[in-house]
This record gives C-alpha cells, structure tokens and sequence, in this order.
C-alpha cells in the first residue's frame, strides 16, 4: 500500500553539524485545505499516541499548518509583527524564514505531505525550499508523502505543481527555480504514496518509519555499537508493551554470540528507562561469567535487590524478610538479565520459579533475558525475539564506522569492504574486530589480511563462541561436529534418522542443539534443513580436526601406500620386453604405530571418527587391503566429487583382491567410483544408514548367497552403476526413504518386497533400459517421487497408493495409463507429470498448489468442459510444457487457476475468451506457441492480473481492452522476441501502476506510445527506436533508473562523448567545459545517459560500475546493474539512463558534477564491481564507452 518513493537520502551530515537537542521530533509540512481536517490530523493523533512531538505550527488551537498563516496577512495590515505558536512572521522584515530554519535545526525530521493543491501556497514552497535549506546544512531528514498526488505531478518539469508554479503564481524567476529543485530533491527521497490504499493502513506505516529514523538519529544511536539496531529496538518494544500494565511478562533475545543481544538490550533498557517514570529498574551484565566466577547466585542477588530495594549489601536471607517481599510485590520493575545460561540461573535471580513471577512484582514489570539457551526461554514461558544477522548495507555501514570512521566507505573502497563483508555473515562482533583490524591500514595490508582471513584464530572472537559447546555433553559434542563437518545442510528428519543410530535421545540432541544457537533450522522445500553458521563450522574445524578428517594432505598420510606403485608402470607390451619387479613386503599395521604417537595431524586410528575426501583435490592413492584396520571409530566415509555428470578419472585404486574389510561401525558409506565389483566380504554393513556407491563397477553389493540385512538403511543410492545386474536384499530395510537407481543399465528387476517398503519416498529408475519387471504396486503413503524414465522395456507403471506424490515421469517408456490413484492425490500438493504417451488429460478433483503436465501427447483438455466453474478444482498454478500436440484448452480455464504458463505447443491457435470478471488470476505467460495469433479480447476481465510474459508468440497487437486494467494490478509486460509484433496501443499510458515493459526482440516496433508516468523499467527496447530516439527524451520525465540492452556493437551515434577505438576503451578522457555544463539551448539538464560495448563468456554478468576521477581523486560514482538477458559472448550495447539522482560521492544531482568542475579535465572509467567474481572479470571485455547528458524538451 505504502511504497518507497526513492532510494535516494540526503547524506548524513548531523556527527558534525548537530546543533544541539532535539526539541521535536517531527515538523509537519502540509497543506491546509487538503489534509488538515483529515488525513493530518489522523497522523498527528497516531504520532501523539506514540508519543512523538510534533510541531505544526499552532497556539492551544486546531491543527494548522504554517501555510495557513498566509490567511492572517489580511487581519495585521498596518501591524509589524504577528506572534504564531513559535514562528515569529515579521512581514516587514521578512524573518519568516530564519524562525523556520531555527524550527527545524531543533526537529529531527520533516513530514512533507504533498496534496493536489500545495502547489497553490507559496508559503508551503517556501517550507519545503527551508527544509531543503536544513536538510543540507544539519542533516535534517524528510520524509515526503504523496497524498493522492503521483511523483511526476510534484517533481516532473511538466507536471502539475510545475504547471502551477509557472502560471497561476506569478513569482519572479529565481523563485520559481528555488521552489523546483525543492520539490525535486524532497520528492526524491524514500518516502511514502497513497492512491486508493487505506489510509489508516498508510498512517500506521508513516509512523513505525518515524519511530525507526527517530531511534537511528538518537545521540545513542549513533555508535558503531547501534548500527541496524532502529527497526530491532521496535519489535522488541511491541513484545514489551509497556502500555499494558495488566500482567507481568519475560522478553527473551535469542541468538548465537555475536550477534548484538547485549546490545539491543541495552539500547532499549536505556529508551524505557528514560520514558517511563515511576519503575525501578537494573541493568545484570555478563550472568554467566560472573556466576561461574562466584561461584553462585549470592553476589548477583544482592546487587540486584539492593538496587531495586534501594538498600545496602542485602543478602539472599535478608530478601526471605516477608516485609521485603510485600515490598517487592508493590515494585513495577524493568530488568535486563544479560547471558542467562539455564533456568535455574533465572529462577534463583528472581527469587521463584518462573510461574510465580506475577507475585514478586507488580503487574507491567518487565524482565528482558539475553540468551543462547532458548529452552530457558520456553521453560520461563517468555516471548522471544529472535535475533537475525545484520543485512548487507548494515553490515557495510557497520564495518565502515570501524574501518573508517564514518557510514560508508570511500567509493575506492566499496568494493573491497563488500568482500571483508561478505566473510563476516552479518555478525556484529566478527564485523567490529575485522573493521578494527584494518583501520588505517593500506590497500596491500587489506590484501593480504582478507586472502588468508580465519577470524576463529582470533582468541576474542573464538572463546565467545566456544563457551556454548564447552557447556555440552559428550554425545552433544559429538553430535555437533559431526553436522559441522559433514552434514551441514542436511534435512532435519533425515538428519535426526541418521543420528538415532548413533546416539540416544538424538531427535532431543538436536533440538537443544537449535535451542543453543549452534544448529539453525531454515525451511525448504522438502520441510526444514540444518545449518551451521559459518563462524561456528569454523570454530568446529579447529577442535574436531584430529578426530575428523577433511584435508587431503592427512587423508594421503593416513591411508595411501606409498611404498607398492601400481603394476601399470611397469608393465610393458608382451611382445616387447619383460621386465622385473620387486614388490617390497608391507608390514601389517598395526595400532600402536607413528599414528597414535600423535606424529601427524591426527592423533590414533582408534579416535578417526570421519574422513570427507574431494577428489577433485587430491593425487592418485593406492590402498593396502587393510587400509582402514584400527578405525574401530569411524562412522563416516566419503569420497565425493561435486558435478554429478562427470567421470573424473579413477585416483583411488585398491589391490587386485579389493578390501579385506571397512569398519563395522560405518553409518555412513559414500564412495563414488568405488573401485570395485563388490563391498568387502569381511565388511558387516548392519548399521549403514547411507550407502551411496554411484558410478562404480559394482556388479553386486554383497557376493554370496548370505546377504546382509540393513535394517538401519535410510537411503541406497547405485546410480550410473553400469554393470549392477541386481540390488542388495531390502526385505528387511523398512526405514528406507530413498531408492535411487538411475543409469544402472544391466538391471532387470526390481523385486516384488519393494513394494512393502512403507517409508519410501523416492524411487528412481531413470534410463534403466534393459528394466522389464516392477513392483505391481507401492503401498508407501509417502510416496513423493517416481522416475521410470526413458525405460524402453517397461510396459506397465506400478499402482500408486501415496496421498503425497509431486513427481510422476514415464517420458519415453510405452506405458500408456497412468495409475488410478493419480487422479486423487493430495489436496494442496504439487503434481509433475512426464511421459510422451500419455494421450488423455488426466482429471484431477483435488485443488493443487501446483500442476504441471509435460511432454504428453494430450490434444485437448475438454474434460472440463461440461463441468459447472463451481465445482471446478482450483490449481495454484497450471503448467503446461512441451505438450506438442495440444490445440485447445478448457473455456473455464481462467476460473481455475491462479495463474497460466504454457511452454511450447506450436498447435495451440488461441486462447478461451474471458466471458466474465475474474479475480483470482495473477500470472500469464506464453512461450514459444508462434501460431497464437492474439490474445482474448476481453482481457480486461482479468481484473487481478499482475504479470503477462508473452515469448515467441504471434501475436501482432496487445488488445485495447488493456487499457481499462489501468486501475487494476497489471504491473509489468515482457514481450520477447514476438517477431509479428508491429504496435503497441495508443492508450497504453493508462495503465497507471505499471512498472516494467519489456521488448527485447521486437523488431517490428518502429515508435512506441505515450508510456505510463508510473513506468520505472523500460528495458531492452529495440535498436531501431533508441537510435532514434533524441537526447530530448520527454518519455523519461521521471526520476528513475532505465536499462537497456541489445545486441550491437557501436555506442548509438547521438552521445556526445565516445572512447576512442584502438585506446584504452574502458576509459574516457573529457574536458568539462562551460557550455557543456549549463545546457543546450537553454534547456536544463535532465539526467546522464552511460553506455558500453562489451562482450562476455560469463552469466550472468557482474554488476558494473562508473567512476568519474580527476587525476587520482574520485570526485563521483554510480553503480549498474546488467539487464538478465545479455547474450552471452557475443557484444552487447548497454545503455543506463539516471535522471534526477543524488550522485554517490557528490551529495548532488548530476547537473551539478558539470557545474562544479566546469574546466577540469575528468575521466569516466567503466568496470564490474562485482567482488564475489573477481576471477571472471578477466572473461570480460569492455570495447566501447559513452556519456551523454540528457535535456528536457
């Protein structure tokens, strides 16, 4: 409802022109008329209610703005001086404006609320021209509102307030001017805009930014220790509501070290403190430490309740005194608890158990608790906050106060402090050492600090985050490291399954692992993951790396044998010659060898609990058969690459008779390209829960008729084991979840017992060819995926009984009917299906999130054509690909989904007209369906349509019905190389909320329309119409950004400035002279226009940067994003449009970098300034370079 009008803020100039205290918070710019008896005086009521003071110019009457003070003029002629709330109009002397300046040097921010006739008054003008004034001068902030007015009618040269300024008021020149850059440069900062939303939704909107600029402007607030903390102190002041005095509540502040817990404590004990009277209140930091240093609760209870109580050295029997406790109970308390570890630390800190709380003190006490434990939270049943990472620009301006002593980095550094940035993960203590750590330091030092950076190393930073694993158990740690190490990222229910084979009470283990902050527990799509923060996988390298083994250099150590070469290099062609060798006896390994006596990174066999090996990382190794004898703790293994569809070449190899033996502990068993036809024989594999062996010569996992039972087996996977001809016994394997067996092309069967197997989630048979015989059914209820793929021999699909299924693809197999449960899965879900021979649309009656049917040979979908839309089922999104044979869609079609994409069906003609309103469609997109003419021409019945994507489609007009979807949600257009397409309808500017068109490949597009004042993204456009269009550009009267791309490899011939071909072309050297820097004609400069020919092999491209120097100093910059669809190696012209912009470094608008260095010679150099692909930079090739200032007509 309330959107941001800008991203562009006034710099911040208040550390070192903040003139003294605040004495209002907000100055109210409105006009009378419009807003006064309305939307103003709703807003000053909530700011009231909030507690905010705001000044609007009154005396002890109704609210008035100091506009209205125009209407006195009449009533004091002959009089000097009128006396109005604290401004002082002295109409003699014209001092009008140096009380208003003195007004808002003592107010934080201004509220300008653009109305349809604050144009009207000159004396709104002149507000906004002196809150300009101050914004420049203190640092005054402003946030504009537009009341039913758009951002062009108040700044655009041609707009309305620019209408009325040069017609109806009649005011000199310099005025006028002064009051246009006025309403540009507050118009142009964030704010807020109303059309037909909710106002009071709006209001509510207003205030919480106003609380949150009020917090960050704080004098407290402007510490490095305060960054990002605004938005945070509010939540946790919703979960406090001091208003409510009916109840006495705990506020927990969860989160791993780190994280600014202490910190946002203290900010907002310091905000209720200094509002609220009547409450005693105390600050415990550091509980933990102090507790274990004291040995108990003794000291902290005194100084606690001496404090509250106001009496001397009170000890913990005094406080049992019942006369102290009625005391007490009378006491409306707000106490911070700092590092409360267990609830017996709390319990013993407020005297009783946490049920209990509401009869120590009085109700509308509050107590905050700071904690990594959640569960003290759960168990003092608190309401908990749960404390996130700094975001991407706090992290920079964070990092930036302590490297450099300001908000942001110098823009020759930005790049860099992104990349220090970037390690940090939005943690606030990592943020200030790094930054303290390279204050004052050169570029060299920040290169050679950030190339070797491991901020665990740093005794400050490791021994906070360590306190919370040294207070674990044994299997905790365990546990702990084992997900660090190995499993990071691995589904919760999956992990918890695994982990029940190692520990008891592990799915309890794991919870109070998350509880602790060690584990993070992110949604996905398959349920919940676990994850390790990466400072604290770090922390868990540096204690676990001699039990668990991740360096190839250790690995080679332990287990190659170095002193047997392999025969191959000695074998010579028998019909040469023969050669001799000497294979060396190898002595048994025993135990007790160099290993255990600690002489290399790992400390014993007998300790090794796991071994990750890349193989992309590590040289040949050949194994001795008793390679891992003594590993009597080892529970996990793996050898892994990371591209699935690779073969890397073979690097471990084993004796001509394999393996003796693997430990019997192994839980889990990954080795791709395992190196042999069978798994050992003396290996006893009954506590496996994973066994993955893909792409390996394995003919059978077991030799013999004595095959094993795995009864733990959660997930087999043999894919791409070319020469399997049968799979182990699973009969008795009743947990597994996963059976994955594509590419095993000798397979013939799957046995009949797979269909017993209840828990099975994953089947996948894909390219089994020589496949023949399947379960006749799959009893699993959870059944989410089957892939029987490209399965020439498979005649018949198994009867599926799963409520649960997503995934169904029998591509290319000759099944020709699906199961008949397919037709009753699960209301809500998501269904996929596959397969070239399916001939009929398969009805489904359940509502899906998701339905997609692919690659069919469906003609039509009529089956619902009969059916009233009443009983239709609803799908959330209908997908229809590759289907080559489909001609016609159901005419109730848009009734039933949400929204439509169809991909590829070159037989499709048309579309169902829309007969009446629908109002739960979103989305349309047509691809590659050339013979689909137009589109329905009632397509103004789809009143919530947001987003039309048209690809490859022969349509040669949008329909003008279009345009009546102006007050609806249509938000964006991409037309993609619709080759027929030849206009765009006259009326298209109607469609007023429309932000992005699109028209990459349109070639037939000669001129384009009148284009919405709402429009932001122009992209892609073709070359025709931009090399035609003139630097005059009218359609860019707004104050956005404009990308375009397209294949080329000249810069358009109407930039004023070009680089020279055959010299340096990323650069250009220009001199700034006075004619260049005031206008053409006398026309005002309206904006920049950039350009580059480059190519490149890289996708997606790297953000690109301008740089505008003179000699080594940057006096500008400005930061660009690459359209997604450049071509890849092939040259690209990328145009960027800015038009009304402060520019970075400059604190102005772009006219002003011609003004001020009128003269000076500069340069403007191009480049990516994306850090994270600094190595592909290289791939990149600027060819060409351009500027050109834009005027207005």
């Amino acid at each position: 409802m309330a959107a941001a009008a800008s991203s562009s803020s006034p710099p911040d100039h208040r550390d070192s022109s903040y003139p003294g205290e605040w004495e209002y918070d907000v100055f109210l710019c409105f006009r009378g008329g419009d807003t006064r008896n309305g939307f103003t005086s709703h807003l000053m009521a909530a700011l009231s209610d909030k507690k905010i003071k705001a000044f609007i110019g009154t005396m002890l009457r109704k609210t008035e703005s100091i506009d209205e003070l125009c209407n006195i003029r009449s009533l004091v002629k002959g009089r000097g001086v009128v006396t109005f709330g604290l401004v002082v109009i002295d109409w003699k002397s014209g001092s009008r404006h140096h009380k208003l300046l003195s007004v808002l040097q003592r107010s934080v921010l201004s509220i300008v609320i653009f109305s349809e006739k604050f144009a009207d008054s000159p004396w709104c003008l002149d507000e906004v021209a002196t809150i300009v004034q101050s914004m420049s001068k203190f640092g005054h902030r402003v946030l504009p509102v537009f009341y039913k007015v758009r951002w062009a009618d108040v700044a655009g040269d041609s707009g309305r307030y620019s209408a009325i300024i040069n017609g109806e008021l009649k005011s000199s020149s310099e005025d006028n001017k002064k009051w246009k850059d006025a309403l540009k440069a507050v118009a142009n900062c964030a704010g807020h805009i109303l059309s037909k939303w909710i106002e009071s939704e709006l209001i509510k909107e207003i205030v919480e930014d106003v609380q949150k600029q009020l917090i960050d402007m704080s004098p407290s607030m402007r510490s490095d220790n305060m960054v990002g903390m605004g938005s945070r102190v509010l939540e946790v002041e919703r979960l406090l509501a001091m208003d409510e005095l009916g109840d006495t509540r705990i506020i927990g502040l969860w989160g791993m070290g780190g994280l600014g817990k202490t910190t946002l404590a203290n900010a907002c004990y310091d905000r209720v403190v200094s509002s609220t009277k009547d409450i005693k209140h105390h600050f415990i930091r550091n509980i933990n430490e102090t507790w274990e240093r004291q040995h108990g609760a003794e000291g902290l209870v005194c100084e606690l309740y001496s404090k509250l109580l106001s009496e001397i050295n009170l000890s913990r029997e005094d406080l049992d005194v019942n006369y102290r406790r009625v005391r007490l109970s009378r006491l409306k308390v707000f106490i911070v608890l700092d590092d409360v570890d267990t609830l017996c630390q709390l319990e013993q800190l407020i005297l009783c158990d946490v049920f209990n709380l509401t009869k120590l003190f009085a109700a509308g006490s509050r107590i905050i608790v700071t904690t990594r434990n959640k569960k003290v939270l759960q168990n003092a049943m608190a309401k908990v906050y749960d404390m996130k990472c700094l975001n991407d620009d706090e992290s920079i301006q964070l990092f930036s106060l302590c490297a450099f002593g300001k908000n942001c980095p110098p823009v020759n550094w930005m790049d860099m402090s992104r990349r220090a940035t970037s390690y940090c993960k939005g943690n606030q203590l990592v943020l200030r050492f790094l930054g303290r750590s390279l204050f004052g330091e050169d570029i060299d030092y920040w290169e050679s600090f950030l190339g070797g950076l491991s901020m665990i190393q740093h005794l400050e930073i490791h021994d906070v985050l360590k306190r919370s694993y040294d207070k674990m158990g044994a299997d905790e740690q365990r546990l702990f490291l084992d997900v660090a190490y190995f499993l990071h990222g691995m589904s919760r229910s999956r992990l918890i399954g695994y982990m029940e084979t190692l520990y008891l009470s592990a799915r309890a283990k794991v919870k109070d692992l998350i509880d602790k902050s060690l584990f993070t527990c992110v949604p996905s799509m398959d349920g919940e993951k676990i994850e390790v923060h990466a400072f604290l996988k770090e922390m868990a390298m540096s204690i676990g790396k001699h039990t668990r083994l991740v360096n190839p250099d250790d690995i080679h150590q332990l287990l190659a044998n170095t002193e047997v070469r392999s025969w191959a290099n000695f074998f010579t062609c028998p019909f040469k010659a023969i050669e001799m060798m000497v294979l060396p006896r190898r002595k048994r390994r025993k135990v007790t060898d160099s290993h255990r006596k600690g002489n290399c990174a790992f400390e014993g066999l007998g300790t090794i609990e796991g071994i990750s090996l890349h193989l992309e990382s590590v040289e040949e190794m050949h194994l001795e058969a008793n390679a891992f004898e003594g590993m009597h703790s080892l529970t996990f293994l793996k050898f892994w690459w990371w591209d699935d569809h690779s073969r890397m070449e073979k690097k471990i190899h084993l004796p001509f008779g394999g393996l003796e033996s693997l430990p019997d502990g192994l839980r889990w068993l990954e080795w791709r390209g395992y190196p042999s036809k069978s798994l050992p024989f003396g290996f006893y594999p009954q506590n496996l829960v994973h066994l993955i062996i893909r792409e390996s010569p394995v003919e059978k996992c077991w030799e013999g008729f004595n095959q094993p039972k795995l009864v733990n087996l959660m997930v087999l996977d043999l894919s791409f084991c070319a020469n399997l001809t049968a799979i182990p016994d699973l009969s008795s394997s009743l947990k597994l979840e996963d059976l994955l067996l594509s590419g095993c092309k000798s397979l013939v069967e799957v046995p009949s017992y797979v269909q017993y197997l209840d828990n099975l989630i994953t089947l996948n048979l894909v390219r089994c060819v020589n496949l023949e015989r399947l379960p006749s059914k799959l009893n699993s209820k959870l059944l989410k995926h089957v892939y029987i793929c490209f399965c020439p021999k498979v005649k018949h699909c198994p009867e599926i009984d799963s409520g649960e299924l997503i995934g169904l693809n029998l591509d290319e197999t000759p099944v020709r009917e699906l199961p008949s449960a397919i037709c009753c899965v699960k209301k809500g879900g998501i269904l996929r299906l596959f397969g070239k021979n399916i001939i009929d649309f398969p009805r489904i009656s359940a509502g899906l999130q998701a339905y997609r049917l692919s690659d069919t040979a469906v003609k039509e979908m009529n089956s619902y054509d009969m059916a009233s839309p009443v009983f239709l089922p609803k799908f959330g999104s209908l997908e229809l690909f590759g289907n080559l044979q489909l001609r016609s869609l159901p005419k109730h079609i848009w009734n039933m989904v949400s929204s439509l994409d169809i991909k590829g069906s070159p037989l499709l003609e048309s579309l169902p007209e829309i007969s009446e309103s629908v109002t739960r469609f979103f989305l349309l997109r047509i691809t590659d369906c050339t013979n689909i003419s137009s589109l329905p021409s009632n397509i103004n019945n789809l009143v919530s349509l947001q987003d039309l994507y048209l690809t490859k489609v022969g349509i040669r007009s949008l329909p003008s019905s279009i345009q009546e979807l102006g007050q609806g949600q249509l938000r964006s257009i991409t037309l993609s190389n619709c080759k027929s397409l030849e206009f765009i309808p006259s009326s298209f500017h109607k469609l007023s909320r429309l932000y992005k068109l699109c028209l990459k490949g349109c070639g037939m597009i000669l001129s384009l329309p009148e284009l919405p004042s709402s429009l932001v993204d122009l992209d892609t456009v073709p070359h025709g119409i931009l090399a035609n269009y003139p630097i005059y550009a009218p359609s860019f009267d707004l104050y956005q950004r404009y990308e375009f791309r397209y294949s080329g490899s000249e810069i358009p011939e109407w930039f004023t400035y070009k680089s020279v071909k055959d010299k340096d072309s990323s650069c250009l050297m220009v001199q700034l002279s006075p004619i260049n820097c005031t206008s053409i004609g006398k026309q005002p400069v309206k904006g920049i226009a950039f350009g580059v020919v480059c190519s490149s092999s890289i996708n997606p491209w790297p953000a690109m940067k301008c740089v505008c120097n003179i000699g080594t100093t940057t006096v500008a910059s400005w930061r660009f994003y690459v359209p997604r669809d450049v071509t890849k190696s092939s040259d690209n012209v990328l145009l960027w449009f800015t038009s009304g912009q402060t520019v970075r470094g400059l604190g102005e608008g772009e006219e002003a970098l011609f003004v001020k260095y009128a003269g000076h010679t500069v340069s403007f150099c191009f480049y990516p300034c994306d850090p994270t692909n600094a190595k592909q930079w290289k791939k990149l090739k600027i060819k060409r370079c351009g500027f050109s200032l834009l005027y207005s007509v």
